[in-house]
């Protein structure tokens, strides 16, 4: 534990700056007692010489002082950042924000959002974390993280509050070759015999297959992956349709395959992107300024799906 405190140091300094406790206490412009009393208390908790005492020459720094002296100097430099970062947390100039991102939407989102956001507020550092969408609830209601970049579905909503950023349309995704892939649209009851490729990812997969089921429709299952790109490749290997609201910008799946992507002419519900935070937890104005700025940036991205 640290006896001694931040004021004995910078005494501690002005009398080694100044060769006295005399001289030191007319720069510090406080009394001479003051001063000395500082000093011995200093010397006594750090069980150090500082000084060599001379009558008629006042003090001078012994080999002990002069090291501690380096020291001071650095501790206060460090306490004067201190301060001065805490005053910028105070007008919330600077700080930090843990976001945490579902996986699926990361590479679609994150990074432009983030490094946007760095643009606007230099001094601000986004840590992001990718987690579930279980595992987002829980870490916003513990406390973990601050803001979490999801959707409206598939993690426990109690204590959360939501700011939606974007309404996602889902689409139905087909082999280049099929025979509805040159449409532009299609009704999903075209679909009831064909075979279905499922992206079984949390929250995803009760959104989709209750999209089915609302149209009446319940397709033989072909397929099955937690990863888009993997549904992806299984359409274009002919396994049959899927139904996906993220549409990588290429039709090109990684094994070299090819989709095409169609409108839902039914009438389906959209799937929300938000950013979660905790009901009632303190939004400062740093957490206020990046949920505009996320608001912002969606607003900006409105009709496409990167």
């Amino acid at each position: 534990m640290v006896r001694y405190t931040l004021r004995q140091c910078t005494y501690f300094r002005a009398v080694a700056e100044h060769g006295g406790i005399a001289q030191a206490a007319r720069a510090l412009n406080i009394s001479q007692p003051s001063v000395a009393q500082a000093l011995d208390k200093l010397e006594g908790v750090t069980g150090l010489v500082l000084f060599d005492r001379h009558h008629a020459r006042g003090l001078t720094l012994t080999l002990q002082g002069r090291i501690f002296l380096q020291h001071v100097t650095s501790l206060e430099q460090q306490a004067q950042q201190v301060e001065r970062e805490a005053s910028a947390l105070a007008a919330e100039a600077a700080g930090e924000i843990r976001l945490g991102v579902f996986w699926t939407l990361s590479p679609f989102y994150a990074a432009g959002l983030i490094r946007a956001f760095a643009d606007e507020a230099p001094g601000v550092i986004v840590r992001q974390r990718e987690m579930s969408l279980a595992d987002l609830a829980h870490s916003l209601r513990e406390g973990s993280i601050d803001l979490a970049l999801t959707y409206d579905r598939g993690g426990e909503p109690d204590g959360l509050a939501f700011v939606e950023l974007a309404a996602l349309r889902p689409m139905v995704v087909l082999a280049a070759g099929h025979r509805l892939a040159g449409r532009c649209s299609v009704d999903l009851a075209e679909l009831a015999d064909e075979p279905y490729v499922m992206l079984d990812g949390p929250g995803s997969r009760s959104y989709f297959e209750g999209l089915l089921d609302e149209i009446g429709i319940s397709p033989r299952i072909s397929y099955i992956s937690t990863s888009l790109e993997s549904v992806r490749s299984a359409v274009a290997a002919g396994f049959g349709f899927t139904l996906l609201v993220m549409r990588p910008p290429s039709p090109i799946t990684y094994d070299g395959g090819r989709v095409e992507t169609l409108q839902i002419d039914n009438n389906v519900r959209p799937l929300r992107i938000v950013l979660a935070s905790r009901d009632g937890a303190h939004r400062g104005l740093i957490l206020r300024r990046f949920t505009d700025h996320a608001v912002a940036y969606f607003a900006s991205r409105q009709g496409t799906r990167a």
